[in-house]
């Protein structure tokens, strides 16, 4: 397990995305600039709650620009990291939330005072901006940013870390899907470290697990911007 204890925000990247099915994450890029590139409107978003995690859940009454999402992430995101890493360290010492992954970020929202409150069901953790379903990426309308809720649906997992070979399968059984907050991104490798609860009992209550999203086989991962109340 990785400690956060030293992990620094990154640079604020410029607001330069694409989007469509071909675009991966492999085309993030962070910028040294540490300028904010962006709009400062305020956003908002209403989501379909007919949904389902097969489908590409689209707000209902506004799509946000790029610069809307950067102004998002220099607003709520850099206070949710915050908050995950604090959470992160109070987890050597006691159970944080009530043990769940929903619980844990929850709990991370809770202590942003300018965060849209959710319900911790389905699709309702912010504002969608990545879906992939295996290797096939649907949706990327914005970098991955730390700070972001990524959940993954009976996702199946396959490939190298270095020379050995892993799979896994995560957001399955009773547990749901696995939520977390994004802390790292390596966009060379494709790769998300993320904060999450800990099922396993008498270790960490929250643990910093990394997943290559190149590696996905089967399964539905989805990444949200969380949004300001």
């Amino acid at each position: 397990m990785a400690s956060s204890a030293q992990w620094e925000l990154p640079s604020i990247p410029q607001a330069t995305y694409e989007s469509g099915d071909e675009a991966d994450l492999a085309s993030s890029r962070f910028s040294g600039d540490s300028t904010f590139h962006g709009s400062t409107s305020t956003p908002t978003r209403k989501f379909d709650s007919r949904s389902n995690p097969g489908q590409i859940a689209r707000p209902v009454d506004q799509e946000l620009s790029a610069d809307d999402l950067m102004a998002l992430w220099g607003k709520i995101g850099v206070q949710v990291v915050e908050s995950a890493m604090g959470l992160f360290e109070k987890s050597k010492r006691s159970l944080v939330g009530d043990g769940s992954y929903a619980g844990f970020v929850k709990a991370v929202f809770s202590q942003v005072p300018d965060v849209q409150r959710v319900s911790g069901e389905g699709e309702d953790w912010g504002y969608l901006i990545y879906v992939q379903t295996a290797s096939s990426v649907q949706r990327r309308i914005a970098d991955i940013l730390p700070g972001d809720v990524i959940a993954f649906w009976d996702a199946k997992l396959k490939g190298h870390k270095g020379l050995q070979t892993y799979s896994q399968t995560v957001g399955a059984g009773e547990n749901g899907p696995l939520v977390g907050v994004v802390s790292e991104v390596e966009s060379k490798k494709c790769k998300v470290r993320v904060w999450q609860a800990n099922q396993h009992v008498g270790q960490q209550t929250v643990e910093n697990v990394s997943y290559r999203l190149e590696d996905l086989k089967s399964g539905i991962v989805k990444v949200f911007r969380v949004m300001e109340a």
